[in-house]
């Protein structure tokens, strides 16, 4: 039976699941996500077990697989890791299982063990930096959605909606954006909008999805929208900004690298154009540079280290 390691993605909205043998990448599937902050135990087992009979189904058995590597949001609860290690095992995994957040394992997987800060804005958002081949860690942000995540999908998600009522109330400007969200979502006033967000069974996802909008053809010159960017980017930026300071006063130099990642960072070009413009005015010397690998294969790099330790 061949050998191979898995590595799991699990970000706020999905999970990518690598099967590797530590060099080659042999299989990849996806399911539902691992966030025990979101999801009941059986919601997340279920994920699991479809994980498991994709990888079945590809020839990759639970009994062949000799390390699990699990970059998970919503992992900083003490509760997480032993609740995916149980749904593992339920599935009948008994290998070595390292579980980290979603965030550690892009980091993994954009500089291993070598200094940088890693700025992430997908349905959250946080910024982490390294240095002491890898032995000091700085953080700020990722605190979820109700606290935090500035600049993020689901930031920018609700600040659409927000734009819209207070536009429709008169505490902000006509925006162009009452019309795209609507017909986004096949509604017509306010109120429906009000159910569609406070819906039950609509999680911190379905507001993380809205924020492609504030990128269509019309957006451009539109005031709420640019208000909406501005504040995404000063978000971003601050986060950036207090781990670079960090590792400035423990290294006493600056001109780090710096990986963006996430939805938001590929996908808004008006964002990312905006943010990397300020960033290098106000750190001169960082330098924006391409992740050696992506969280998927970063968190397969935490599996093979687990196992050989």
């Amino acid at each position: 039976m061949e050998k191979y390691y898995i590595g799991m993605d699990a970000g706020g909205t999905g999970t990518t699941v690598l099967v590797s043998d530590g060099e080659r990448d042999l299989f990849q599937t996806k399911t539902e996500g691992l966030n025990c902050n979101s999801f009941p135990r059986e919601r997340i087992l279920k994920s699991l077990q479809d994980a498991a009979a994709d990888l079945e189904a590809g020839g990759f058995p639970a009994a062949g697989c000799t390390g699990i590597g699990i970059g998970a949001a919503g992992s900083n609860n003490p509760a997480a890791a032993g609740l995916l290690k149980d749904c593992l095992a339920a599935c009948g995994f008994r290998c070595p299982v390292s579980v980290c957040t979603d965030a550690d394992a892009a980091m993994y997987g954009a500089f291993g063990e070598d200094e940088g800060l890693l700025l992430i804005s997908g349905t959250g958002s946080i910024c982490l930096g390294q240095a002491d081949a890898g032995q000091t860690r700085y953080r700020a942000g990722g605190f979820g959605h109700l606290i935090d995540d500035e600049g993020s999908a689901y930031a920018i998600g609700r600040d659409i909606a927000a734009a819209v009522v207070r536009a429709e109330d008169g505490r902000g400007p006509q925006t162009v954006l009452r019309d795209i969200l609507y017909g986004h979502l096949g509604i017509s006033s306010s109120s429906e909008l009000v159910g569609y967000v406070y819906a039950m069974d609509h999680t911190k996802k379905e507001i993380a999805r809205l924020a492609p909008l504030i990128s269509l053809p019309g957006t451009e010159s539109d005031e709420a929208c640019g208000q909406i960017v501005a504040k995404a980017v000063a978000g971003l930026l601050e986060m950036v900004i207090a781990v670079h300071s960090k590792m400035q006063a423990r290294c006493g130099r600056s001109g780090f690298p710096l990986v963006l990642h996430g939805s938001v960072l590929r996908g808004n070009a008006r964002i990312a154009g905006e943010l990397t413009e300020t960033l290098f005015a106000r750190l001169p010397g960082i330098r924006i540079i391409q992740a050696r690998a992506d969280a998927a294969h970063g968190a397969v790099g935490l599996a093979r280290k687990l196992s050989s330790t």
